[in-house]
C-alpha cells in the first residue's frame, strides 16, 4: 500500500477498540445478529476512518484531496445507512447532534480539548445505539446514556494519569460517583461499573504504568465492562 495511501488510515487504536466493544455490547443486550450488521459494521468503521481526513483538512484547509477522501467517506457510509435503515432514517436523525457537536469541538478547540475527547467517546457510543436499533427496532436513549457514561469517564482518567493534577484526580473520582448515581437512577444493576474502580485507585494513589499498559489495562476493563453489561442490561 502506498505511503499517501495509508496515510488516511486512521491509527487511534483505542477509538477501534471502543467501537468494536460498543458494536457487541448492541449485540450482546440484544440477543440477536443479523446479516445487515456487516455492512453497518462497514459504515461505521468508514465513519470513525474519516476522522484521519478530517483532520488533515481542518489543518489546511487548502487540501482539496483530504476533503474529497474525507467526503467519499461521508458520503459512502450515509448510502449505506440509508439502504439498511430506509424509512427509519427520520427516526435517526436527532442522533447527528453529536457528530454535529464533535465535528464543531474540534475545529473549533482541537481534538484534544476535554469536551471534545468527551463528544468523540459519547460518538463512539452511538455505533451500539445504532446496533441495537437494527436488531430490536428500539431507539435506545437510556443505552446511550449508559454506555456512553462508562466511556467518556476514561477520558478524566487518562488526563489524570498523564497530567497528574489535583483537579484531574478529584473529577476523575466525582465522575465515577456521579456515574454510579445516574446508573441507580435509571434502573441498571451498578455492579456494572465495576471497572470503573480502577479510576477512583488511580485518582487516589495515582499508580505509575507504561502507557502502553494503560491501553492493555482499558482492553481489559471494557471486556469486562461489555459482559456485565451484555448480562444485566
Amino acid at each position: 500500500m502506498r505511503p499517501e495511501i495509508k496515510g488516511y488510515f486512521l491509527k487511534e487504536y483505542g477509538a477501534w477498540s471502543v467501537l468494536i466493544t460498543v458494536c457487541l455490547i448492541g449485540v450482546g443486550v440484544s440477543r440477536a445478529f443479523y446479516w445487515t450488521l456487516i455492512p453497518l459494521f462497514l459504515a461505521l468503521g468508514l465513519l470513525i476512518n474519516s476522522k484521519q481526513a478530517y483532520m488533515k483538512w481542518i489543518r489546511r484547509t487548502e487540501d482539496r484531496k483530504s476533503l474529497a477522501i474525507y467526503l467519499g467517506q461521508i458520503i459512502a457510509a450515509a448510502f449505506i445507512l440509508i439502504s439498511i435503515f430506509t424509512s427509519d432514517i427520520p427516526r435517526l436523525l436527532p442522533l447527528l447532534i453529536v457528530p454535529a457537536a464533535y465535528l464543531f469541538m474540534n475545529k473549533v478547540k482541537g481534538e484534544h480539548f476535554i469536551l471534545t475527547e468527551v463528544l468523540g467517546f459519547a460518538l463512539l457510543s452511538l455505533a451500539g445505539v445504532l446496533v441495537k436499533f437494527l436488531l430490536t427496532d428500539s431507539l435506545d436513549i437510556r443505552f446511550f446514556l449508559a454506555v456512553a457514561l462508562y466511556f467518556t469517564a476514561n477520558v478524566l482518567k487518562v488526563k489524570t494519569m498523564l497530567l497528574r493534577k489535583m483537579r484531574y484526580r478529584v473529577l476523575t473520582a466525582l465522575y465515577a460517583v456521579f456515574a454510579v448515581f445516574v446508573y441507580w437512577w435509571m434502573n441498571i444493576p451498578v455492579i456494572v461499573l465495576l471497572p470503573l474502580a480502577d479510576n477512583i485507585i488511580v485518582a487516589a494513589t495515582l499508580y505509575k504504568v507504561k502507557l502502553q499498559t494503560v491501553g492493555w489495562m482499558e482492553v481489559a476493563k471494557s471486556l469486562m465492562f461489555l459482559g456485565l453489561f451484555s448480562y444485566y442490561y
